[in-house]
């Protein structure tokens, strides 16, 4: 999925109409199953939580966090496949990772690497 036609109009809007994006806080948050807009379910348990993002000056039509997005103390056992980008309540992108993570006792955290290019 590219990002929702509202989150782009906003920014379009924004640009071209001098309409202030009023956009909330840019969070990652975690999915089992699937994808969010495809019935995934958001992780739940151990210290679990959506984590903010921040991101590097934006270049050549793209942005990326400035640092991975880091999940520590996960349950185990979920078998984590996806990630929602949220813009306060409202999924705005979302993407597969690129293999399934289970997390365990020894392994239970997971770093994120996200980045949006528009145009594509």
């Amino acid at each position: 999925m590219t990002a929702t036609a509202s989150f782009i109009n906003g920014l379009l809007n924004s640009a071209f109409r001098g309409v202030t994006y009023t956009g909330g806080t840019i969070t990652m948050r975690l999915f089992t199953g699937n994808i969010p807009s495809a019935g995934g379910v958001q992780v739940t348990g151990g210290s679990y939580a959506p984590q903010t993002m921040s991101f590097s000056p934006a270049a050549s039509k793209k942005v990326q966090t400035s640092a991975n997005v880091t999940f520590t103390n996960l349950p185990t056992s979920q078998v984590i496949v996806a990630y929602g980008v949220y813009d306060g309540a409202s999924l705005i992108d979302e993407k597969s990772l690129d293999s399934p993570f289970i997390a365990d006792v020894n392994v239970n955290t997971l770093q994120v690497s996200y980045s949006f290019e528009l145009g594509v």
